[in-house]
């Protein structure tokens, strides 16, 4: 997470900076602080069930490393126009009042017997829940790997609008994510282009609106970036109008893939877990996967990538770990 995403969270990582856990042995382990992370402890945690969350970027994941400020109104229950921070704060919040132990460590490495290790520490769990999220994936254009490996321009988060100050922007994508880029850039970067290989968007946010003052704003369909140019950098970059062949130059400064996530799945690339086709955990209705007692939830699960159906699925694995820890008579 950069300086200034940490900054937008809650006035500075000192202001929300986590007890570190008080013991090694645990009833249950979290690893990965978003939404389905910390909700998951939380209910464990309202479940007397002894639990640490673990999170070695930033609390909030993705609502807190890719778009603090971005407003959301699809999670019911609160405000329309909520900041992401704000409903990450709310969640953090929420773990800590429910008793847990929440850790800012990075897991190194996870094994099938419930142990962790995190920070140079190991611990142990009697059940497991993996909540490692996702990551940005790549759009495939020619050079893109080249230029972002070298902070070249090319983007796939923008915590802070205000580094696109008077630039040009190409947008990659149609999707909720593009749009909400492109809303969060308008007044800010000096031209926005969206480029999408769809006939339509498909973003509930819809077309967006332009005010005075927003600077200019071009959405492209049926088209595709079909390289980047420039030699260190962004110089700009070739359009292809994917219906009659056609393509065209255009001067950017930047660009920003806004192409979908893929699950967060390295850390547990060894562990033995099955994967789908996507690359998505395999679990069943009760968040299970192949390994006993480690379930999965969140963007490494769920098809649908929601902070609702996160936050549901962690209600349904913290209930299964109350099972596997307790055994209740009930079961």
């Amino acid at each position: 997470m950069s300086g200034e995403a940490a900054e937008g969270f809650t006035g500075g990582k000192e202001d929300r900076i986590a007890p570190a856990p008080q013991r090694l042995e645990y009833d249950v382990l979290v690893v990965g602080g978003g939404p389905a992370g910390l909700s998951a402890a939380a209910y464990c945690g309202r479940k007397f069930l002894r639990t640490a969350v673990f999170e070695g970027d930033c609390w909030g994941g993705i609502l807190t490393r890719w778009c603090p400020d971005k407003k959301i109104d699809n999670y019911p229950g609160t405000r329309p126009g909520v900041r992401a921070d704000e409903l990450a704060q709310s969640l953090v919040d929420f773990a800590r009042r429910s008793g847990v132990d929440l850790a800012e460590k990075r897991v190194e490495e996870i094994s099938r017997d419930g142990e962790i290790l995190a920070g140079g520490v190991k611990y142990r769990g009697k059940v497991v829940i993996l909540a490692n999220g996702s990551m940005a994936a790549e759009a495939g254009i020619p050079r893109e790997m080249e230029l972002a490996d070298h902070d070249g321009g090319i983007f796939y988060k923008i915590p802070d609008p205000s580094r696109f100050r008077g630039k040009r922007v190409i947008i990659v994508g149609g999707g909720d994510t593009a749009l909400s880029h492109l809303q969060r850039l308008q007044g800010i970067a000096s031209r926005i282009t969206l480029v999408h290989r769809q006939k339509t968007l498909r973003s509930e946010y819809g077309a967006p609106e332009k005010q005075d003052g927003d600077g200019e704003v071009e959405i492209f369909l049926e088209t595709a970036v079909d390289t980047i140019l420039g030699d260190d950098r962004v110089m700009g970059v070739r359009l292809k109008d994917l219906a009659s062949g056609k393509t065209r130059d255009l001067p950017a400064d930047a660009v920003v893939m806004a192409v979908g996530t893929k699950p967060n799945f390295a850390l547990f690339r060894d562990l033995g877990v099955f994967l789908d086709s996507k690359g998505q955990v395999v679990a069943d209705p009760w968040q299970r996967t192949n390994i006993p007692r480690f379930l999965a939830i969140g963007d490494i699960s769920s098809p649908l990538k929601m902070i609702v159906t996160a936050v549901a699925q962690a209600a349904v694995a913290a209930q299964q770990a109350y099972v596997e820890v307790r055994s209740p008579y009930w079961k």
